[in-house]
């Protein structure tokens, strides 16, 4: 927390703290409120979810109940002995048929339909007649095929009544509504094995309808009641779509959960009706009943913010009188950070503040006494490192530059002896194009004469080698002025022929080009040469990382034979750029090896530290 502060460096000490006193305080009011309105939040969704499935459960019951009477209406027949005796009587006259159908018919208007407005139709049906009475002028579906359907299968073999699902059927006008029925198998009551037919009662949902209309939820909550495929039964908000309802999971029968739709969260309660397999739900919106939490939250805060304002004001009045002879010392330290180191704070006070001013006091002196040995040793210790610096690059210089005139020297003597006069005299030119490079009294060229050398170099080992050694250059033309330590690629260009043509069999090609970002430049030679012994390559790499640049083991010496002067071309590097700028090897046996030399682009306004 100390340390945001401190990312206000504009701000004075007097500033900072108020800020930190009221970060403080307003961070604690937050902290306190967002707890609270969390705990309260909650405390109130639990309670909604609590009540809310209690009603919801009432509902149901409510409902199963209605629908049990519906299942008992079922049972009217066989409390009229006139009717179950002329379901068993048949007919034996037309006369007879017609009074029979009469009765029963009348039965079922008196009976059932008249008392409840929401039954439909009801039908009595036996093997051989279809005994009904109906308020629409729309027969049910299957008529005449009843004795086909599964309803009246099940309800003969059942003794208990059947529940027939949802189901949408024309009523009234070509619409199809949605009716639900009830289907009973009528036995005789002196035998209970001689069946006498089939009572089905279709309903609409009406009833339903009028004890869901008894509920209201409050902030704008709502209630659903969908069958097993989410079809809407009842509903009292038309803005909750289908959508909405697939939202919730199929598998739910009981129970509550929280949903997010359309950006929005919703409290959702579900009971599943055992009957009638339907299910009751209740959705509530989390953000209307969260509004009167967050109407108190705001108030609360307010209030609590103008205390802070008022409280802040006293302070600063304090803060002034208080902190004024830390305010001059401060102002003291400013002049001292213009560089007068000559001045001196008037100490008034003998508390912590003027024990401060004194300490300060004796500080200054003491920083011009020390400012005033350091100097001297600050140069003398920068003149010792910048010529033990001079004196390494000497030496890596002068360990280099041999290694690469005795292997030309050798390639033209061999020449001269097998009388290869033109060629002889072709290498003579390459090496004289080479020694005009190297004899330059600076030790750093351009890398556009480092190319011509290493040209001059290759044309000479390709006088050696004949076909069995290709090369190709490509260097971009806008760092051929860059200036490089003299002989920094020759050591890897040769190290490169050296384990392409000398190690190995077969045509050997080296490619040297470069790429290049923002910051920084990378010269890479390649080549499809035997590459280099893991164990040894790794013994190199550590060599290349070494930051202190230590002196070279005896037991890795002869393991690094014809690399030492990859090593010493890195350390040259090192000493010329610094860290940045170095060699990276990767190598894989039989197949080849790269060798990446990398330095920084030095622009006009950066100096090289070392030269």
């Amino acid at each position: 927390m100390m340390k945001k502060l401190c990312f206000l460096p504009n701000l004075n000490f007097k500033t900072k703290l108020l800020l930190m006193i009221c970060f403080f305080n307003i961070s604690l009011v937050l902290l306190i409120s967002s707890l609270n309105y969390k705990w309260y939040s909650n405390q109130i969704t639990r309670q909604t979810i609590n009540e809310t499935q209690q009603i919801i459960d009432q509902i149901g019951v409510n409902i199963d109940n209605y629908i049990d009477e519906l299942f008992r209406l079922t049972l009217s027949p066989y409390y009229n002995d006139e009717i179950m005796e002329e379901l068993k009587s048949p007919s034996v006259s037309v006369h007879s048929t017609l009074n029979k159908k009469r009765k029963i018919e009348n039965f079922l208007s008196s009976v059932m339909t008249l008392p409840r407005n929401e039954i439909l139709r009801v039908y009595v049906l036996t093997d051989s007649d279809i005994y009904s009475y109906i308020r629409t002028p729309y027969e049910m579906n299957d008529y005449y095929t009843y004795q086909e359907s599964n309803w009246y299968k099940e309800a003969l073999q059942s003794t208990k009544p059947v529940y027939i699902p949802i189901h949408s059927e024309k009523v009234f006008g070509n619409k199809e509504t949605q009716i639900f029925s009830i289907a009973r198998k009528i036995r005789s009551k002196e035998d209970n094995s001689i069946t006498l037919g089939v009572i089905k009662v279709d309903a609409d949902y009406t009833g339903i309808k009028s004890i869901c209309d008894k509920v209201h939820f409050e902030n704008k909550g709502s209630l659903f009641v969908i069958n097993g495929n989410h079809d809407i039964v009842y509903q009292n908000n038309a803005l909750i779509n289908q959508d909405f309802l697939n939202m919730i999971p199929a598998d739910l029968t009981k129970g509550d959960f929280i949903l997010n739709f359309a950006g929005n969260k919703y409290i959702i309660n579900v009971t599943t009706l055992e009957t009638s397999g339907l299910k009751v739900i209740a959705i509530n919106s989390y953000e209307e009943l969260m509004k009167t939490t967050r109407s108190n939250l705001s108030r609360t805060i307010m209030l609590v913010l103008i205390c802070i304002i008022i409280s802040v004001i006293i302070f600063i009045l304090f803060i002034q009188e208080f902190f004024h002879p830390l305010f001059n010392i401060i102002k003291s330290m400013k002049l001292v950070q213009n560089g007068d180191l000559s001045i001196q704070v008037p100490v008034k006070n003998k508390d912590e503040i003027g024990y401060l001013a004194i300490s300060f006091n004796k500080m200054l002196i003491n920083i011009n006494d020390i400012m005033n040995k350091n100097s001297k040793l600050i140069k003398e210790v920068y003149e010792s490192q910048y010529l033990n610096k001079e004196s390494q690059y000497n030496a890596l210089y002068s360990q280099i530059k041999p290694h690469f005139l005795y292997n030309t020297l050798n390639t033209i003597s061999l020449l001269i002896k097998c009388e290869e006069t033109n060629k002889a005299v072709q290498s003579i030119e390459n090496l004289s194009c080479f020694m005009r490079g190297i004899m330059n009294t600076s030790k750093e060229i351009s890398l556009e004469v480092e190319i011509k050398i290493i040209d001059s170099y290759l044309e000479l080992q390709q006088m050696r080698y004949g076909e069995k050694l290709t090369y190709s250059i490509e260097i971009e033309l806008e760092f051929l002025s860059i200036k490089i330590p003299t002989l920094s690629l020759q050591p890897i260009v040769e190290n490169a022929v050296k384990h392409g043509c000398e190690l190995k069999r077969g045509n050997t090609h080296i490619h040297i080009y470069s790429i290049s970002n923002d910051e920084s430049i990378s010269i890479l030679v390649t080549d499809n040469g035997k590459g280099i012994d893991p164990a040894v390559l790794s013994i190199l790499n550590k060599r290349l990382e070494d930051p202190c640049q230590t002196a070279i083991p005896f037991s890795e010496t002869n393991q690094l034979e014809g690399n030492i002067g990859l090593i010493n071309v890195h350390r040259r590097l090192r000493l010329k750029y610094g860290n940045k700028a170095g060699l990276k090897i990767t190598s894989v046996k039989e197949k080849g090896t790269t060798v990446i030399l990398h330095i920084p682009i030095i622009t006009s306004k950066e100096e090289d530290p070392y030269v």
